[in-house]
């Protein structure tokens, strides 16, 4: 069979215009003895008989300055061959020893094979703006030539350093007029929705109704709960007192999520406060602001307090007299108020359970069977030695300092566990008391 005769040749090519040397443009960096040396991707057709090469390497356009012949046994080079010979022939155009080219040729073939098919793969895919590099890198010493397929751009046939899904052909240079860059989703609209979930916890023995709603002036979400019951049939087991307690104490802890009405647990708006300062240290300045004087004022429960409060505000501070003045009106009606629901809560109570008797059932339903004393009085009648984290926990529920005397010398002349020495609590016990005479618990 007579041997097929094939031609390869080498072409200059240095793009005139570009704007950087970054990331996969590197391709058409000069410097520190870079260049590229790439296949023309139409020298891969099968009925072509001539293999170009484009390259910005001087050096090897001076040895192959004109193009020199391949022979072949097939009627057909297949793609294998043809980038065989076009890797035998840079390598050969290089300075590179025998060994090296030995060493690496198989390898840097594969890759290209595997590239080849990569680049085939990327421009058929129906995807945004994914890329994929037309090249790969080969160093040896301080010399770096990038091996690959010159792909023409579809605007100014420059070196394509990536090719880009959708069958998108591009330099750096063009890369902006294929880029499709999709319009921002439009922002989060509030949608005036509620939503109502009936809550039945086995676990804690209650049930309850929660409610999402949305406050359409505030343009806020909030949650509400509601017809709160205690399912006595749930038995709770020994190990699972922890979450019926965890319960009651957020009950305790949330009041006003919830409200108290003739037809039982009724819905109540969350609304969040503003985080202020303690009494205490608002009581320090001078000048009281509008916030912290709602924030004094809604604290006070009592009419004593209300009176001694009025009168502090009046005599050590200054303050805004007309946004006082409401408040007090506000005040004094609520307290006119006062005794009128309590009496409808006692004519209702037959009918509804207020919060205080829910807790109260509650702690009937705990299967533990403790006597309902103060946590310092329990750890006082303890055998076992007391902890540390105990003595705090008792020494936190104090809000007397006579107890606080009883408690001290109760701890000193108990049993105390490792950590709790005589010096220790007699500093603890101090510093507690100091917080209940400047009323920072309060």
């Amino acid at each position: 069979m007579p041997n097929k005769e094939s031609f390869i040749g080498y072409t200059f090519f240095r793009p005139e215009k570009v704007k950087r040397y970054t990331g996969a443009d590197t391709i058409y960096s000069t410097r520190k003895g870079k260049s590229y040396i790439l296949l023309h991707v139409d020298s891969l057709q099968k009925e072509k008989d001539m293999l170009t090469i484009v390259t910005n390497n001087r050096h090897i356009i001076k040895k192959y300055d004109k193009p020199f012949s391949i022979n072949s046994d097939r009627p057909m080079m297949n793609t294998k061959y043809r980038i065989s010979k076009y890797l035998t022939s840079v390598f050969c155009g290089l300075p590179i020893d025998i060994e090296t080219r030995n060493k690496y040729f198989l390898r840097i073939r594969q890759l290209l094979l595997d590239k080849l098919v990569v680049i085939e793969n990327r421009l058929k895919k129906q995807e945004k703006n994914r890329q994929t590099t037309t090249y790969i890198k080969f160093s040896h010493g301080r010399r770096t030539w990038y091996l690959g397929f010159y792909i023409p751009c579809s605007f100014c046939s420059n070196v394509c350093a990536y090719v880009m899904s959708r069958n998108r052909k591009v330099c750096q240079n063009c890369r902006s007029k294929v880029i499709v860059t999709p319009t921002p989703p439009p922002q989060n609209v509030f949608k005036d929705f509620s939503k109502v979930k009936q809550v039945i916890s086995k676990r804690v023995g209650v049930s309850y109704t929660k409610k999402v709603s949305m406050d359409g002036g505030a343009r806020k979400y909030a949650v509400t709960y509601s017809n709160l019951q205690i399912n006595k049939q749930f038995k709770t087991l020994k190990e699972q007192e922890k979450y019926k307690k965890r319960f009651k104490n957020s009950l305790k802890s949330n009041k006003n999520k919830w409200q108290v009405t003739n037809n039982g647990i009724g819905l109540k708006v969350l609304i969040s406060k503003h985080k202020l300062k303690r009494r205490h240290d608002i009581l320090k300045k001078q000048y009281i602001s509008e916030k912290e004087m709602e924030f004094l004022v809604d604290q006070v429960t009592s009419e004593v307090g209300y009176k001694m409060l009025i009168d502090d505000i009046f005599i050590n501070h200054s303050f805004n007299e007309e946004h006082f003045l409401e408040l007090r009106k506000k005040k004094d009606a609520s307290f006119e108020q006062k005794d009128s629901k309590l009496a409808e809560q006692s004519s209702s109570a037959g009918q509804s359970a207020t919060i205080d008797n829910i807790i109260t059932d509650l702690q009937e339903m705990e299967i533990s069977g403790q006597d309902n004393v103060a946590p310092w009085q329990e750890i006082l009648n303890r055998r076992e030695p007391i902890i540390r984290a105990e003595f705090h926990r008792g020494l936190n529920s104090i809000r007397d300092k006579s107890l606080l005397t009883t408690y001290c010398n109760g701890v000193r002349r108990g049993r105390r566990g490792r950590g709790v020495t005589y010096d220790y609590v007699v500093n603890q016990c101090a510093i507690k008391a100091r917080k209940l005479d400047q009323g920072m618990l309060y």
